[in-house]
C-alpha cells in the first residue's frame, strides 16, 4: 500500500466519521445542554476552518481567513454541508495526488502570521490528526444516550 493509498483511505474514514457525528448531533439535539452543544459546534467549526486553510495551501490559494477560530454563531446544518464539501475535496485530492507530489514542500504563512514550510504529506497528516483530536473533544461532550453504539474507529469504518 502506498502513502497515497493510506491517505485516501484515511480521508474516506474522516468523511465517514464526521458524517456519523453530524447524524448523531442532528438526530439527538434535545439531549444536549446549551453549553455542550455550543462547545461542540465551536470545535467542529475549528476543524473545518483548519481543514480549509490547509486545502488552500495545497491549492496554492491565498489564505481564506486569518484565524483558526470564529466567534460567529454556528448552525449544525451549515457546518454539516461545509464538512461534506471539504471532506469530498480531500477524498478526491487523495485520489489524484501523486507520490512525488506528496513529497513536495510548500511555503506558506500560518494564521498567526509565522512562516510555514511543510511537505504536502505533512499537511495531510496534520489535517487528519487535528480533526481526530477535536472529534474526540466533541465526543466527550456527547451525552451517552445520544452516542450509544457510535464507534469512531478506523476498523469500524473498514467493516462498513
Amino acid at each position: 500500500m502506498t502513502a497515497k493509498d493510506v491517505f485516501h483511505s484515511m480521508f474516506q474514514y474522516k468523511a465517514w466519521s464526521e458524517a456519523e457525528l453530524f447524524k448523531i448531533l442532528t438526530e439527538s439535539p434535545s439531549t444536549f445542554t446549551a453549553p455542550h452543544l455550543t462547545d461542540a459546534l465551536w470545535h467542529l467549526a475549528h476543524i473545518n476552518i483548519v481543514d480549509n486553510l490547509f486545502k488552500g495551501r495545497l491549492l496554492g490559494d491565498p489564505m481564506p481567513c486569518s484565524s483558526t477560530t470564529t466567534n460567529e454563531p454556528q448552525h449544525l446544518s451549515d457546518l454539516s454541508l461545509k464538512f461534506s464539501k471539504t471532506n469530498n475535496w480531500f477524498v478526491n485530492y487523495t485520489t489524484s495526488v501523486t507520490e512525488a507530489e506528496l513529497e513536495e514542500r510548500l511555503n506558506f504563512v500560518f494564521a498567526d502570521g509565522k512562516p510555514g514550510n511543510m511537505k504536502k504529506s505533512e499537511m495531510l497528516s496534520h489535517v487528519l490528526s487535528h480533526g481526530l483530536l477535536h472529534r474526540g473533544m466533541v465526543s466527550g461532550l456527547l451525552p451517552f444516550a445520544a452516542s450509544e453504539g457510535w464507534q469512531d474507529h478506523f476498523t469500524t469504518f473498514l467493516k462498513q
